[in-house]
This record gives structure tokens, C-alpha cells and sequence, in this order.
């Protein structure tokens, strides 16, 4: 019991209220021009995320939480060095290139959990169109935004094969776990495509209502991947308790 109410992202919770205030105050004081002010909220919103994934983590040995926990880690530092005025290039560099890592993390967490799945089966190239039209989006997108990256064309390329793979991934849960658990983490996925997007069109962050945008989609995206690996981990942690006890029944 105590895994299925740590591992759960509630709104009642406080530190969920934290983080969404965290999220509000961070616009609030990019809006009114108070950029310092700015760049130090943002390192209160996602270790807020980081906190409620590491008690879950505490709570339970799931395979996924550690990855989860780790890719967080490094969508945090893209998402603060990212905002940082001096020696922007450096700091865009080591930005994206955390956005990798992160991104690569997501997509070595659908694979992982596909490994684990023991209800495996083959399914049909006609049920695979999703993961065929997402495929042709990505590598669209891809091409429009990285024209607009200059010097970090490559990264950008690189990012755009990344979220092929992750997507292709992510959509492949629908096969063995919970409708909501896929649905939740899909959101999240295109919120935080939908953000990559805005933000190499606008890396130097000279639009706020544009900056606005990426950190709503960034942060609900979060909340989102979050919100549906717990769901995950609730679901996985309940089969395995109901299989040990099947298994001692039989054994009894």
C-alpha cells in the first residue's frame, strides 16, 4: 500500500502544489521582466518533480524509476542552463546536449519496460500506422527546426533521431499497459516535442510569450510522463503482489 500512495501524483498533494506554483511564479516573473529572479524560480520546479520520484524510488525497487529519476536529472540542468545570458553558447551546448541525454533516458525507459513485459506479442504492420505518421512528423519537424539552429544544426539532427526512437517506443506501450498509463506519458511526450520545437525556433529566447510556451508545455509534459510511469509502477507493483500470492497458494 504504502508504493501505491508514494508512487502517485496527486493534485492534493503539497509538493505537486509546489511544483504548478513553482511553474506559475516562473512566468509571472518572466512576464514582468524580472529575469534573474527567473532563472533562480526555475530551480525550484522540476527537483520538486525529482523529490516525489525519488521517495517513490524509496518505496520501490521498480525497474523503471531509477531511469526515470536520471533523465529528469538532466531535463533539469538543460532547462536551467538553457535560460543562463552569459557565455550562451557555451551554456546552449550544455543545454542541449543534457536535452540528449534526457531524451535518450525517456526512450531507454520505454525500452526497458517493453524488455520487462511479459505478455509480449507480435502485432501487425497495420496496427504499427501511428508509429509510421509520427515518424514522418518527427523527421519534419526535425528539418524545419534544426534550419533555424545555426551552429547547433547538428545537435538538433541528432535530437530529431533520438525522438524517433523515443516516440516509436512510447507508442508501442498501448500494447501492454494500462490505456490511461500510455495516454498520459504520449501527452507528455508531444508536450515536450511541442517545447524542443519553440525553442529551437526561438533558441535565443527573444520572444517571452514564445519562453511562456516552453515552459508550459515543458512542465505539463513532465507532470504528464510522471503522472503515467507511477500509474506504471502502481500497476506493475499490484500483477506482481497478485502473482506471488498465486504462487503460494499453488505451493500451500
Amino acid at each position: 500500500m504504502a508504493v501505491y500512495v508514494i508512487c502517485m501524483l496527486s493534485w492534493k498533494k503539497n509538493i505537486v502544489k509546489f511544483y504548478l506554483l513553482s511553474v506559475a511564479l516562473s512566468i509571472i516573473l518572466l512576464l514582468v521582466g524580472q529575469y534573474q529572479f527567473f532563472i533562480f524560480s526555475k530551480i525550484f520546479i522540476l527537483p520538486s518533480l525529482m523529490f516525489l520520484i525519488f521517495q517513490c524510488y524509496q518505496q520501490s525497487n521498480h525497474k523503471l524509476i531509477p531511469i526515470l529519476l536520471v533523465s529528469t536529472f538532466f531535463s533539469f540542468m538543460g532547462d536551467v542552463l538553457i535560460a543562463i545570458k552569459v557565455y550562451e553558447d557555451l551554456f546552449k551546448m550544455i543545454s542541449l546536449s543534457s536535452f540528449l541525454v534526457a531524451q535518450a533516458g525517456y526512450a531507454y525507459m520505454f525500452f526497458t519496460s517493453y524488455q520487462f513485459n511479459n505478455d509480449r506479442q507480435k502485432i501487425s504492420l497495420k496496427k504499427r500506422w501511428p508509429e509510421f505518421l509520427s515518424l514522418i512528423l518527427i523527421v519534419f519537424f526535425t528539418i524545419s527546426v534544426t534550419q533555424e539552429m545555426g551552429e547547433f544544426y547538428v545537435l538538433g539532427i541528432i535530437y530529431g533521431m533520438i525522438a524517433c526512437v523515443s516516440m516509436v517506443l512510447a507508442l508501442d506501450r498501448r500494447f501492454y499497459v494500462s490505456f490511461k498509463s500510455y495516454l498520459l506519458v504520449l501527452l507528455g511526450l508531444i508536450l515536450f516535442y511541442l517545447s524542443d520545437i519553440l525553442a529551437g525556433l526561438d533558441l535565443e529566447l527573444t520572444d517571452t510569450f514564445t519562453h511562456v510556451g516552453i515552459i508550459l508545455s515543458f512542465a505539463f509534459g513532465h507532470y504528464l510522463i510522471v503522472s503515467g510511469i507511477f500509474l506504471q509502477v502502481k500497476e506493475d507493483t499490484k500483477k506482481t503482489k497478485a502473482s506471488d500470492s498465486d504462487a503460494s497458494d499453488a505451493f500451500l
